[in-house]
């Protein structure tokens, strides 16, 4: 049997990375053996679905992890490797060279724009230093988006398979949905450009008018920013729901039960290669998937979903003040079920992961 590894750029597990799963899934049931390499915060080996998942400890100094996984890489006999984000790609080139296997990159972000807001000027040009020599020489590009595929492909030849949900997981009967009339969700990582200052200050305005309730699934990345959450949190008696990173397979009852969902990212600099500017962010077509309208930060793209869909609404995602006015306009309509099954009967068909597992088994069986 064909064995493909699967090497993660950073946790696979906690928080659950849900494309890094599917893309495994879809393999496997493909007819592969497929393995998973991930860091992880102690020295494991698990399953998931008859999935080998091989985890290695970030203990030790900056690299250590990499380096754990390159070699099980390098040993692990496997006939093809499927490369998730940043990490991986700076050994491509060498794990090419000693196994002569085929790689395929899978890019989720925007990554030159994303090492520069996270670490600066110096890491943001030894990526770009990094795409410009390995991605030409990879045997397969995969992306999340156009935008993205339109960038990439100056190097090599792209297919974009977009981060979909999988219908596997969130399907729902729209006549069941069982919504908590005043609870609004948000899913996701929670920093300063995905709004989660926003999303409070938005909801200190909402709850002095009406008993509405917000639900975060997700966690924080930044020790200061979550004790500023907390600490806000109870000094203006918002009563946020935290539930902490959900596994991907058990987030839709969650989002089911929600009337609204949030999404939004905070474009700062204004330009179209911000990977916040142009992000087709996953918690958009999960909400629409279990019937949860929502208001979204203004990109063109979603906007176009939203209004096509009558399904939502974008918003300079920065306006504290129209965003708390929208959510109890929202509320006060009363047509926030019909909004959302509007969502759901738009995005059923047209943007679910099943749609991608044809071109990603017709491009791994291409090169095995």
């Amino acid at each position: 049997m064909t064995k493909i590894g699967i090497i993660c750029d950073r946790e696979f597990l906690e928080p659950f990375d849900q494309r890094v799963y599917k893309s495994a899934v879809t393999m496997a049931e493909a007819g592969y053996e497929v393995e998973i390499l991930t860091p992880h915060h102690i020295t494991q080996k698990t399953s998931i679905n008859d999935i080998k998942i091989k985890c290695f400890s970030k203990e030790g100094p900056i690299g250590i992890v990499s380096l754990r996984i390159f070699k099980e890489a390098v040993n692990g006999n496997y006939d093809l490797y499927y490369c998730h984000e940043f990490d991986p790609l700076i050994y491509t080139l060498l794990l090419k060279k000693l196994t002569r296997k085929p790689i395929i990159w899978d890019c989720h972000e925007y990554l030159v724009s994303m090492k520069h807001e996270l670490q600066g000027n110096l890491v943001a040009t030894f990526a770009n230093i990094i795409m410009n020599i390995a991605v030409p020489r990879l045997d397969q590009v995969i992306t999340v988006d156009n935008v993205l595929g339109r960038q990439l492909a100056k190097y090599n030849k792209v297919t974009v398979l977009p981060n979909y949900p999988n219908l596997k997981y969130f399907d729902l009967d729209i006549n069941k949905k069982n919504s908590h009339k005043n609870e609004i969700i948000y899913v996701g990582s929670l920093t300063r450009k995905r709004g989660v200052k926003i999303m409070l200050k938005a909801m200190k305005l909402v709850r002095k008018k009406k008993d509405i309730k917000l639900t975060i699934v997700g966690g924080f990345d930044n020790a200061e920013l979550e004790r500023w959450a907390m600490d806000y949190d109870r000094k203006h008696n918002l009563s946020i729901d935290w539930k902490g990173w959900v596994d991907y397979r058990k987030l839709a009852p969650l989002i089911s039960k929600a009337s609204l969902g949030l999404s939004l990212l905070q474009n700062d600099t204004g330009r179209v290669e911000d990977r916040y500017g142009r992000g087709f962010p996953t918690k958009i077509f999960e909400y629409l998937m279990m019937g949860t309208p929502l208001i979204c930060s203004d990109n063109p793209d979603v906007e176009k979903i939203l209004r096509l869909g009558k399904c939502g609404i974008c918003v300079d995602p920065s306006n504290v003040e129209l965003i708390s006015k929208l959510i109890i306009q929202l509320f006060d309509e009363g047509k926030l079920a019909e909004m959302g099954e509007n969502g759901r009967k738009y995005v059923i068909d047209k943007f679910i992961w099943e749609r991608n597992e044809p071109k990603l088994a017709k491009i791994v069986k291409k090169l095995t």
